[in-house]
Parts: structure tokens; C-alpha cells; sequence
């Protein structure tokens, strides 16, 4: 019998197979890129919601992948290996959806049923979680469909790249420039723009970003 997890992880496992995110999975097969986003995976009511057979044909052909291989990935999935050791899976979401509520708790760690299952070659990575791009403002750093890792237990460093949860505000992507004892300083990933100075307790948690699949 196929389960809802095993479903979802082989469409995740043939995105990675093909160098893209789920979204890029989607679109490549001429889908809506939100077809396979975490959110869809379950109802607002915590339903578990199955993809279509028409969103399964199309990304089989958009890719060239046999069914009958799709079909083994799901009844037998395979364990990913790093050197050896099994790859850590992250919890993955888009960055947009991820700015709505009941996503992290207050620590910055995710939480809620609205994440997908991320391989990542680091079985290592806990508490690390995956967000992917949509649309173009961050470019030239990151373009639509890259997805970033966040280490939000990681130590921060002058220069780095981060995420920020701002209190009552949504998620920004911007460059630590330096950190006080009353407060942090950033600058947005548009160099032109002015440095943003945020007091601690604006901030509920900051993440070092430490990959991106540029």
C-alpha cells in the first residue's frame, strides 16, 4: 500500500534527481509552480491531500522518466548516502508561504505540517531548514526557484548571510554588518539601499544562511 509521505518524497526525489526544487519540477512540466509546494501536500483542516495522476504524468514526461521506475522510488526509497552516511532531511518550504503564521516557533525552529521533506548531504544539518525563492527581487543573488539552507542555531558572523524574523513582520534576506549589544545592523542585498538598524527586541530570531543551490 502507498502512503501519502512515500507519494510526496519520490516527486521530492525526482526533482532532486533533475537538479531542481519542487517548484522547478512543476514548472519545467508546464504545471502551476505552487502544484507541489509543502502547503499543498495537506488541507488547512490537516488533511492529507495526493497529487493528481495528470501532475504525475506530466512531470514523467517533462523529465523522461519510466514509470516504472517512479513506482520503485515510491514502494522502495532509497537511502541517500554522503561519504557514507545518510543524507539529513530538511524541512523545505517557500519563502513566501513561510512568512505566514504558525511556521517557526520562537526559537526560529519550523514547525506545523506545512513542510516538505529536503535531502540534504549533511547528515549533520539538525535543526537546519530549507526555504525556496520566488520571484526576482533577491536577484542577482539568488533567482526564482533557488533554495537557500538556514542554520538558525549557527553563530553569526560579520558579512554573513541571514534570514530575520522580524516581530509582527515577515521574513527578510539580508547581510549582517555588524551586532551590538542593543542592536543589529544590515544591509539589503541591494547594495544601493540604505543599512537597516533593528533594536534585539524587534527581532525574534536571526538565521545564518549557510548554502544555496546556486
Amino acid at each position: 500500500m502507498l502512503s501519502h509521505a512515500q507519494v510526496w518524497a519520490a516527486i521530492d526525489g525526482l526533482a532532486r534527481r533533475n537538479g531542481l526544487s519542487p517548484s522547478g519540477l512543476a514548472k519545467r512540466a508546464g504545471l502551476d509552480p505552487t502544484t507541489f509546494n509543502p502547503s499543498k501536500r495537506f488541507a488547512g483542516d490537516g488533511r492529507a491531500r495526493w497529487p493528481s495522476t495528470e501532475s504525475l504524468a506530466k512531470i514523467l514526461e517533462a523529465t523522461g522518466e519510466p514509470l516504472k521506475l517512479f513506482v520503485a522510488e515510491i514502494q522502495t526509497p532509497k537511502v541517500q548516502e554522503n561519504d557514507g552516511e545518510p543524507w539529513r532531511q530538511l524541512p523545505l518550504s517557500r519563502l513566501a508561504e513561510a512568512n505566514g503564521e504558525g511556521f517557526f516557533d520562537a526559537e526560529g525552529a519550523p514547525q506545523g505540517k506545512s513542510w516538505a521533506p529536503m535531502s540534504f548531504p549533511d547528515p549533520k544539518a539538525k535543526g537546519h531548514f530549507a526555504l525556496e525563492i520566488s520571484g526576482d527581487a533577491m536577484l542577482p543573488l539568488y533567482r526564482d526557484g533557488d533554495v537557500i539552507v538556514v542554520a538558525p542555531e549557527m553563530a553569526l558572523r560579520k558579512g554573513d548571510r541571514v534570514v530575520v524574523k522580524q516581530r509582527s513582520q515577515s521574513l527578510s534576506v539580508l547581510l549582517l554588518q555588524q551586532r551590538t549589544e542593543t542592536a543589529m545592523e544590515f544591509r539589503p542585498l541591494d547594495q544601493s539601499l540604505p543599512p537597516i538598524r533593528m533594536e534585539h527586541g524587534e527581532i525574534d530570531w536571526v538565521g545564518r544562511i549557510i548554502w544555496a543551490s546556486q
